[in-house]
């Protein structure tokens, strides 16, 4: 009998958080910031407004040195080479284009290490709310597991009884073998899942988190109450596939003042051998000597219609294009999901309410300790009190952890969730992570 009467205490833990439970969410969140790939990540748009610098203008320039012969000597056995300066030009409004170019690479860079960061943050939440909801059903399978088998035991012992039913012992046997290995799989997983956060945070003692000074239902709600589900700037996926869009669109209008190159080169040659031989005139008197001669000037003209590449022009166009038409898809989609998750988590708050009214009303446990009080009671009837108690108390835990889950959704799609300074939205206190 004593194994019918268990404590309640553990039960009742469920709600608000786990009992012996050992680890920091804080640091958890924290981590994200030094996750390897956003490190890596962070380096690029430095990188790029560094080196963003562009000489006006000027494309490309180089010096040239040619010699025409080998094996040619000139009077007096002097070599001839040929200098030459060659400048090639920018396209009308290209050293613009590509300044915007670059402007935009590095916001694209910047952007997208926000939305990196903001993944990983959003994955640590859902981590630890899975995780403590796990050890939840993990510890409420405990319970029901020994209490089916103090049923079983009560059933055998009753065998010789008018009031024994062979179907419920096969049942309760039945039920019995399914919690069990359904126990053997919550743990394999809670453990491959305690293991991957002990790498994270570097601690090979992590057990699990802390979860018993949680928000309550009664912050969340005050919380969504006070939010404006209007989607913004804030979104930071929405701002990185913006910045995306607008990059393909800086890299298009780039490409069209490349392609408005009229001039593709100039180039100043001063030809050595040429000048060695106007001054060779003009020493023997020779009227033909002309040291202008040596200097040459080319001009490169580019045919309009000929010379410019549409095909990429058109294809950077397209491309620019389906960004932008993905940006507007997502803005639309994230719009509906915010409007969902609003009626969601306010639907799932009524469930909750519902189920701790009911839960008042109905009051199992006194119902319990009432029995447990009187003599000649059946154990049968104590164990399925209790088992409805168990029961109860799974669901409302169940849907205490989905409000939790879509008050991450919604913190993420607001951009709440990883502004900085980062706080701790599952604590009661919200209190700022510090390093």
């Amino acid at each position: 009998m004593m194994r019918i009467i268990l404590p309640i205490v553990t039960v009742l833990l469920t709600v608000t958080g786990i009992t012996a439970q050992q680890g920091s969410v804080a640091r958890f969140i924290l981590s994200s910031s030094t996750d390897s790939q956003l490190i890596a990540q962070r380096t690029h748009a430095p990188v790029v407004r560094k080196n963003s610098f562009t000489m006006p203008v000027i494309n490309d320039a180089e010096i040239r040195v040619r010699k025409g012969d080998y094996f040619a000597t000139l009077p007096d056995d002097v070599a001839g080479l040929r200098y030459s300066l060659r400048l090639k030009p920018r396209g009308l409004g290209e050293t613009r284009a590509l300044k915007s170019y670059h402007d935009a690479q590095a916001v694209f860079e910047e952007e997208l290490t926000g939305t990196m960061f903001n993944e990983q943050v959003t994955e640590r939440y859902l981590t630890v709310i899975d995780q403590l909801e796990r050890t939840m059903i993990i510890q409420s399978y405990n319970e029901l597991i020994t209490l089916y088998e103090d049923r079983i035991k009560v059933m055998d012992q009753l065998k010789t009884s008018t009031d024994f039913d062979l179907n419920d012992l096969i049942k309760a046997e039945k039920e019995l073998s399914k919690l069990t290995v359904n126990l053997m799989e919550e743990e394999q997983e809670l453990e491959v899942m305690c293991s991957a956060v002990a790498a994270i945070i570097g601690d090979s003692s992590f057990t699990g988190f802390d979860g018993t000074e949680f928000i309550s239902i009664a912050d969340v709600k005050a919380h969504i109450d006070s939010t404006e589900f209007i989607l913004n700037g804030n979104n930071l996926r929405l701002r990185y596939l913006k910045s995306r869009f607008e990059l393909a669109e800086e890299r298009y209008r780039l490409e069209m003042a490349q392609n408005r190159k009229l001039v593709s080169f100039f180039e100043l040659s001063y030809d050595h051998p040429n000048m060695v031989k106007e001054l060779t005139k003009k020493e023997r008197n020779d009227k033909l000597g002309d040291t202008r001669n040596a200097f040459v000037f080319e001009v490169g003209i580019k045919i309009p219609g000929l010379s410019a590449d549409q095909q990429d022009i058109a294809r950077r166009q397209i491309d620019f294009l389906k960004d932008r038409e993905e940006y507007d898809q997502l803005r639309r989609e994230l719009q509906a999901k915010m409007k969902k998750d609003e009626s969601d988590i306010r639907a799932l708050i009524r469930q909750y309410e519902f189920l701790t009214a009911r839960e008042t009303e109905v009051d199992a446990e006194a119902s319990l300790k009432k029995y447990q009080q009187m003599s000649g009671v059946d154990p049968l009837v104590l164990l399925s009190i209790k088992e409805n108690l168990i029961k109860n108390r799974v669901e409302k835990s169940m849907v205490y952890y989905s409000i939790l889950r879509n008050f991450v959704y919604i913190l993420d799609v607001t951009g709440q969730l990883s502004h900085t300074p980062l706080r701790n939205f599952l604590s009661a206190q919200c209190e700022v992570i510090q390093p």
